[in-house]
C-alpha cells in the first residue's frame, strides 16, 4: 500500500495503543499458566498476533511456529519451547532469517539444545539449567528470553551478563511481568569503574509454576514506543508553546518502558537551543527514528548528534541507512555515522516520494515529518505499520491529518 500525504495532523486527542513489550510477555505468562488465550490481545499488531500463534502452537505441542517478522516472538520463544522439551521449526518472514541469534544460540547449545537451519530454524532437545554467560552489548531479547524460559528448568539457574546491559529497560519490563506472575528471580548487580566492567547476575530457581492473574492481560499499559511519535508531531506542532496540541492519553510515567524517555530526550534538543546536542540511545534504540525526525525540525544549522545506535543495522531494515535515506529525500540535512546519526536543523522540510523499507518504524517517522514538509509526503509500502500499529492512519486522520491511498 502506497499513500500520499497532503496535510499532517491539526491537533487533538489519541489514545495510546496497548504495549507490545508488555503484550508479548504477558502472552507468554499467561499461556504458561495454563490461560485459554482465544480471544486474547486480537489485532494489537502483527507481532502480536505472531507470538499468540505460536504459543497456541506449542500449548498444542505443534512442531511448525510462524513467527513472522517478529524478532521478539523469535528470541521469547525458542528458549520456552527448549525448555519444554518441543522440537519445532520457526518460520521466519522479511529480515528475520538474518537477524543476530548467535549469542543465544551458543548459550542453548551448552545447555542440551541444538537450533539448525537458516528458514525455518530447527529446534531440538530440552533445555536443562545452569549458568547462561551472555555478553551485555547484544540484544536485551537473548535475557528475556531465558528468564521466562528458566523458571520452569528441572534445576536452578544463573544468568550472568558481562558489561554493561544494552536495553535495560526491557529487562525491567519483563521481571516485572515475571513478578506478576508469581516468578521468583533475584538479581545481583555489579557495578564497576567502566561499562565493560560491569556484571548483572540473575538467579532463577528452577520447578516454579506461572500464576497470571487473569486480569493482566485486560488492562495492558499504554504503549511509548508508538505512542513517541505523537509527542514528537506535538512537539513539532507547537514549536515550544506550552500548550499541547495533541495529547497522547494512556502513557504512564512511572512505566518501566524505557522509551519513555522520548520526553527527556525533546527536553535536552529544545533545552540547546542552536548549540549541538548529543543523545545516547543504546538504552532506547526504538525511539532513533522519532528522535531524528524531529532533529530535523530544529532551529537551522543546529547540531543533532545520535549515538549509541549500532545495533539499529539489524533490525527490520538497517534502520540508520533507512533513517537517513528517507529523511534525506524529505530535504533533511542528515549523515549515517557507523554507530549513529549527525542531523543538522533545517526547520522546515521539503516533503517528496520515500520507501518504507519494510520498516513500521520508518513509515511512522515519515508520516510524522508531514509535520514540517512544504509539499505532500509519498509513502511507499505503508502498510509495514501494521507489525506493530495497525491503526495508526485512521489514529492520524482522526488527529485532522490528510491520508490518500494511492
Amino acid at each position: 500500500m502506497d499513500i500520499r500525504i497532503k496535510r499532517g495532523p491539526a491537533g487533538g486527542t489519541v489514545q495510546a495503543i496497548p504495549s507490545k513489550s508488555a503484550a508479548h510477555r504477558l502472552l507468554i505468562a499467561a499461556a504458561m499458566s495454563g490461560q485459554d488465550l482465544e480471544g486474547r490481545c486480537d489485532g494489537l499488531s502483527l507481532d502480536i498476533s505472531a507470538t499468540k500463534k505460536c504459543l497456541q502452537a506449542i500449548l498444542h505441542h505443534d512442531a511448525t511456529l510462524p513467527c513472522g517478522e517478529s524478532g521478539s516472538t523469535l528470541r521469547f520463544l525458542i528458549p520456552l519451547a527448549a525448555v519444554l522439551g518441543i522440537s519445532a521449526d520457526f518460520l521466519c518472514e522479511g529480515r528475520l532469517p538474518d537477524r543476530p541469534m548467535e549469542p543465544l544460540l551458543k548459550v542453548l547449545g551448552e545447555h542440551g539444545c541444538t537450533v539448525t537451519g537458516h528458514n525455518p530454524k530447527h529446534l531440538e532437545g530440552k533445555l536443562t539449567g545452569g549458568d547462561f554467560h551472555l555478553p551485555g552489548n547484544v540484544s536485551s531479547q537473548y535475557v528475556t528470553g531465558l528468564l521466562m524460559a528458566l523458571p520452569l528448568a528441572e534445576e536452578d539457574s544463573r544468568i550472568i551478563v558481562e558489561g554493561r546491559l544494552q536495553s535495560r529497560p526491557y529487562i525491567d519490563m519483563t521481571l516485572e511481568v515475571l513478578a506478576k506472575a508469581g516468578i521468583t528471580v533475584r538479581e545481583q548487580r555489579q557495578d564497576a569503574s567502566s561499562q565493560e566492567e560491569e556484571r548483572a547476575i540473575f538467579d532463577v530457581p528452577g520447578r516454579q509454576r506461572y500464576r497470571l492473574p487473569e486480569e493482566e492481560l485486560e488492562h495492558i499499559e499504554g504503549d511509548w514506543s508508538n505512542g513517541a511519535f505523537w509527542i514528537v508531531m506535538d512537539a513539532m506542532l507547537r514549536g515550544g508553546d506550552p500548550v499541547p496540541v495533541i495529547r497522547c492519553q494512556g502513557l504512564d510515567p512511572a512505566s518501566a518502558q524505557g522509551d519513555r524517555g522520548i520526553l527527556e530526550v525533546l527536553a535536552r534538543l529544545n533545552d540547546a537551543g542552536e548549540d549541538a546536542a548529543e543523545v545516547d540511545v543504546s538504552q532506547i534504540p526504538d525511539l532513533v527514528p522519532a528522535i531524528a525526525a524531529f532533529a530535523c525540525g530544529r532551529a537551522k544549522g543546529a547540531v543533532s548528534r545520535i549515538t549509541g545506535a549500532e545495533r539499529l543495522r539489524f533490525k527490520e531494515s538497517d534502520r540508520l541507512k533507512a533513517v537517513t535515506e528517507v529523511l534525506s529525500g524529505l530535504g533533511a540535512d542528515i549523515t549515517e555515522e557507523e554507530n549513529g546519526l549527525l542531523i543538522r536543523g533545517s526547520v522546515k522540510l521539503r516533503g517528496g516520494d520515500v520507501p518504507s523499507f519494510g520498516d513500521h518504524r520508518i513509515v511512522m517517522m515519515a508520516a510524522s515529518a508531514a509535520c514540517l514538509a512544504e509539499k505532500d509526503i509519498v509513502i511507499r509500502g505503508a502498510q509495514a505499520v501494521e507489525k506493530s500499529y495497525p491503526g495508526f492512519f485512521a489514529d492520524y486522520e482522526a488527529l485532522g491529518g490528510s491520508v490518500e491511498v494511492l
